[in-house]
Parts: structure tokens; C-alpha cells; sequence
């Protein structure tokens, strides 16, 4: 089998296949498509007026709606749907997935997902997680740069072949991403902690903080506006990776539920030192794991 990117005659031809033309997969194709990147990118779009969408804003890609033309002759395709779709789409994507070619995703929960396709695909399905996106949402949010320095989680498990996981390293690796590997489970109960609570805890914040009197929102300064950012986020989409991953989340939203009971029994009491433990305890844990991207 021939190199990611290499035809049989040495000619430098590196194909990905992006499907979703959102803002993870709307970004990865600007990121690939740079002046200077051996990427030749093809995007899929289910919907007419995504596809005219992505045409107009990625004018470097070849955008269809025809998933047997985005995927002929690809090397690598990769998963940019919400975890629901790339967790059922294997039947129809094996009529089309050129057999040597490396599949991927960009999913935010892992088991549910490895386990899917990797009965479909075997070895060939790498499962990958970039730590990168925004509130915001869809194409319009895209940018090159959205991956530069963060971290992307790859999931090999013991069926994993060699070719397509390093296939699967040189492609993030080419957007700015640092890796990290980890087994889904992990990666799971990991992401639930680091990601998906805070979204969870920061729309349960808004509610708390507004909901009896929206107008408060006027007057609120940064610490509400940076602690609640992340709600903005769309609905469909985080119900769906909650749901995906609710058990991990119910432990964090516990543990969650633990310490504002301590902080709410402190207050209680008059307990000053116990207060400024809880803080002090925050902030120095924080400081020792500083958020860069």
C-alpha cells in the first residue's frame, strides 16, 4: 500500500475528504487548503444551501453534494457531522470509501463512536477529538488558524492499523494540532470533565444568574461574560454529546454539586477561612494548569 499522499508513481498527491462543512470541518478544510499544504481537498455538504455556502467560502476545495464524488479517491476522509451522524453513517459510507483509504472524525465523545465504526471498518477507523472550536457555529465561523496549538486526542484501540493512525497523526498534525493518544473510555471521562461540564455548568450559570430578571444582563461585566461564554453554543449539538456521554457527565455534575454544597455551607455558617480555602484551592490548581489555547 502506497504512503498517505503518494501514488504509485512518487508524485505528491495527499486527497482528504472533509464531510460536515460546519466549523470544525469548514475550518479543517482552510487549514489544509494553504498555500504551501500537499492537501488536495474535496468537501461534502448534504444540504443545497450548505454546499453553496461552502463553495463561496472555501474557493480552494472542490464542495459537492454527491458523497461518491467527494470520497473517489481519497486517502483519508474525515467526520466533521454532529456524534449522532458519524455514529450511523458506516452502512452508507462503506458503499463509497475507497478500500485503502484512512477513515476519521472529529467527534466529542469517543466510545460510542470507535465502537460503530470500527465494526464496520475494522483497523482502518482511527477515532480523533480536536480540542478547538467557539460558541459559535456553521461555516461562517470557520478559520485556518482554529487548530494552531491545541490539542487533538487520538483514540487507537488494540485493532488499530499502523498506516492508518500514522495517516491520521500527519493530517492533524498538518493543521497546527498537538497530539495526545488515549484509549475512548479514558478520552471520555477525560472530556466530560474538561469540556462538556463546563458547557453544562455554564448554561445552568445563566439560568441562576438571569433568568429570574434578564435585564442583569446589562449590567454584567467580564466574569459573567467569560464564565458563560460557552453557552452560546447550539443546543442540538450539546444535547447530543451530553446525552452521548451522560454517565461521565453525571459523575462531574456530582462532584460539581459536592463543592457548591461546600462553599454554600461555608457561607452559611460565616465560615471565612472555609470560603477562602475553596477559592485558594481553585486558584492555585488553575495556576499550575494554565489554559494557552
Amino acid at each position: 500500500m502506497p504512503l498517505l499522499g503518494q501514488d504509485l508513481s512518487g508524485a505528491l498527491s495527499r486527497r482528504v475528504a472533509i464531510l460536515g462543512p460546519g466549523l470544525i470541518g469548514g475550518s479543517l478544510a482552510l487549514a489544509l487548503s494553504r498555500s504551501g499544504q500537499p492537501w488536495r481537498v474535496s468537501v461534502w455538504a448534504r444540504r443545497e444551501e450548505a454546499a453553496l455556502e461552502a463553495a463561496a467560502l472555501l474557493p480552494h476545495c472542490r464542495v459537492s453534494r454527491d458523497l461518491p464524488t467527494v470520497l473517489a479517491g481519497c486517502d483519508i476522509a474525515v467526520l466533521c457531522m454532529s456524534p449522532q451522524a458519524i455514529q450511523h453513517c458506516g452502512e452508507d459510507l462503506k458503499k463509497h470509501l475507497p478500500a485503502a483509504a484512512t477513515l476519521t472524525d472529529a467527534g466529542s465523545v469517543k466510545a460510542n463512536i470507535v465502537d460503530a465504526l470500527e465494526s464496520t471498518f475494522g483497523g482502518r477507523f482511527i477515532g480523533a477529538h480536536p480540542m478547538a472550536g467557539s460558541e459559535q457555529s456553521g461555516i461562517r465561523a470557520a478559520r485556518a488558524d482554529l487548530f494552531e496549538g491545541a490539542t487533538c486526542i487520538l483514540t487507537p484501540t488494540a485493532r488499530s492499523e499502523a498506516r492508518p493512525l500514522q495517516n491520521t497523526r500527519e493530517l492533524w498534525m498538518a493543521t497546527g494540532c498537538q497530539l495526545r493518544e488515549m484509549s475512548p473510555p479514558d478520552h471520555d471521562r477525560a472530556i466530560a470533565r474538561v469540556s462538556h461540564l463546563p458547557h453544562a455548568a455554564a448554561s445552568c450559570l445563566v439560568h441562576a444568574a438571569i433568568a429570574r430578571d434578564p435585564s442583569l444582563s446589562d449590567l454584567a461585566g467580564p466574569g459573567y461574560r467569560d464564565s458563560t461564554r460557552v453557552a452560546g453554543g447550539p443546543e442540538g449539538m450539546w444535547t447530543e454529546i451530553l446525552f452521548d456521554n451522560r454517565h461521565e457527565v453525571v459523575e462531574g455534575i456530582h462532584d460539581l454539586q459536592n463543592t457548591l454544597e461546600t462553599l454554600k455551607l461555608a457561607l452559611e455558617q460565616g465560615d471565612r477561612q472555609g470560603v477562602e480555602a475553596i477559592l485558594a484551592d481553585a486558584r492555585k490548581l488553575r495556576s499550575k494548569h494554565p489554559i494557552t489555547k
